[in-house]
């Protein structure tokens, strides 16, 4: 999970760091996302505001994982931890977790919503990439596994 949202968050978050160049204004990964799908001026202006606004939180929440996880060593780092206080940021943690993952599948939804059937499944098939869906059956321990048909069905 926490790859899978790091790599969500590495592709909405990219753009930030990106220079100008030139007089062809900003080339980062919106504009990228915008030439795989084929984004009209009027779509991709949508996109920019829905990515502004998912930067914003979860610049927000990445804040409050990254306290909770210093809380989480400095407690650790006691002589006599509390386990109580342990159970609770780890609770913390999860809920910061659930509500990335949930920020995460707004966004997908949120562009969805501004695409056109075709550029849907283009979407699919770009977020399925991002997050490394294929990877994990090299890692599952199951031979024949049902989940791997499923897998490679999503976005044809």
């Amino acid at each position: 999970m926490v790859i899978i949202s790091a790599t969500v968050t590495f592709f909405v978050m990219k753009g930030i760091n990106e220079k100008n160049r030139g007089d062809t204004g900003v080339i980062n990964s919106m504009d990228l996302l915008r030439k795989e799908l084929g984004l009209s001026d009027s779509q991709y202006r949508k996109v920019l505001v829905e990515n502004d606004r998912t930067i914003r939180t979860y610049n927000i929440v990445f804040d409050m994982m990254c306290e909770t996880n210093v809380a989480m060593m400095e407690e650790l780092a006691k002589e006599s931890s509390d386990p109580q206080v342990l159970d609770s940021l780890a609770r913390k943690v999860g809920t910061l977790s659930t509500s990335l993952r949930r920020h995460t599948t707004d966004y997908f939804m949120n562009l969805k919503g501004i695409c056109n059937e075709e550029q849907q499944q283009r979407l699919t098939v770009i977020f399925k990439k991002m997050m490394q869906l294929d990877d994990q059956c090299k890692t599952c321990n199951k031979k024949d596994c049902p989940r791997k048909e499923r897998i490679n069905n999503i976005g044809k």
